[in-house]
């Protein structure tokens, strides 16, 4: 832990994960807010249909704290930040600090003339979109449910063609595989900067995912090929997504990507979390019971300031404590065992 005596040092520099909104117009079948077995309609018990606003984000992100912040990520748990009605207002809050921000949006939301927009905004700037896109017209809504790619293919050449820097996101199932080199080959004509290739763990023991789609017909996503995945190059440092992992099945040994990077999580709800793996779980409930603050309330920026926050229990000593003792089972799997989504460029 750092001399500040928290595993958030608000005088060095900072990054966030900031979760600008829950609200989505997609309904993907393994996301957090999706009932899967019911027309993957969104869970109302998680969904609460809330946004960070403009004027929230500048009461806590300060000009003071802006100065130390190198990077936001803008990328929901639950929501899709284009979703949020200021969400183009707050991108130009802080990139008028310097700050680089990273939205992570499947792309079917707003009109051409919003991304465009937005793509002048981020024009010379290192910012940049991330567009998740999981095929093509007859593949990618099996998975982006409720979206339309012609729609998302005039989104992201219209931010593309206002001089915005975006990369395409692409996790591979077994009814896409065959489409990679196509779809790569279609990010590199419009102007992609990136394609990158996303090895999703969310398929579980049995490895394979059940879902019932909008119009009650059951579908089932299985995974990609691994011997055709491997074809495929792996990024420039040679990594590929078994070795992102790691080989560590017993390793306990935690090194908190959070307290690393410097990197907070804020949820739409204005709640305050050490990340987003341990956002909302039975790990941080814990936490905060020993800590014996009221998350919900004490812990929120709607409430009390944020850099007041990132100083206070449990992020000074009952974090630090259950890593020690190997307490936090989340914490051992995302940042001991490195079971963790990965990600490769093409």
């Amino acid at each position: 832990m750092n001399g500040h005596q928290s595993i958030f040092d608000i005088q060095r520099t900072m990054k966030f994960h900031l979760e600008l909104t829950d609200k989505c117009n997609a309904a993907c079948p393994m996301c957090g807010r999706t009932q899967e077995m019911a027309r993957c309609l969104p869970d109302m018990t998680k969904v609460k249909n809330i946004e960070l606003e403009l004027d929230l984000i500048k009461r806590n992100f300060t000009p003071d704290l802006c100065s130390r912040i190198s990077e936001i990520d803008l990328c929901g748990g639950l929501g899709d930040p284009a979703a949020a009605r200021e969400c183009f207002e707050i991108c130009e809050y802080f990139i008028g600090f310097g700050i680089k921000i990273i939205l992570s949006s499947n792309g079917g939301l707003r009109s051409e003339t919003w991304w465009k927009r937005l793509g002048g905004l981020f024009e010379g700037t290192t910012s940049l979109v991330e567009f998740h896109i999981d095929g093509l017209e007859d593949t990618n809504h099996l998975y982006r449910v409720n979206t339309h790619f012609g729609k998302i293919m005039k989104n992201a050449d219209a931010f593309l063609g206002s001089g915005g820097d975006a990369e395409w996101h692409f996790i591979p199932f077994q009814h896409n595989e065959h489409q990679i080199s196509e779809a790569l080959e279609l990010s590199r004509e419009m102007g992609f900067s990136t394609f990158r290739l996303i090895d999703t763990i969310r398929f579980g023991k049995e490895n394979r995912f059940a879902y019932q789609l909008p119009d009650g017909r059951m579908q089932e996503l299985n995974p990609a090929d691994p011997e055709l995945i491997r074809t495929f190059q792996t990024d420039a440092d040679g990594t590929s997504p078994s070795d992102a992992r790691g080989d560590s099945d017993t390793a306990t040994a935690v090194r908190c990507k959070s307290e690393i990077q410097n990197r907070p999580y804020i949820v739409a709800t204005g709640a305050v979390s050490a990340c987003c793996w341990i956002e909302g779980s039975e790990d941080e409930r814990r936490m905060y019971s020993k800590a014996g603050v009221d998350h919900s309330f004490a812990h929120n920026i709607r409430n009390r300031p944020l850099e007041e926050i990132l100083l206070e229990e449990p992020y000074r000593t009952i974090y630090p404590q259950a890593w020690a003792e190997n307490t936090n089972p989340v914490c051992i799997r995302k940042c001991a065992k490195m079971q963790r989504s990965s990600r490769r460029a093409l």
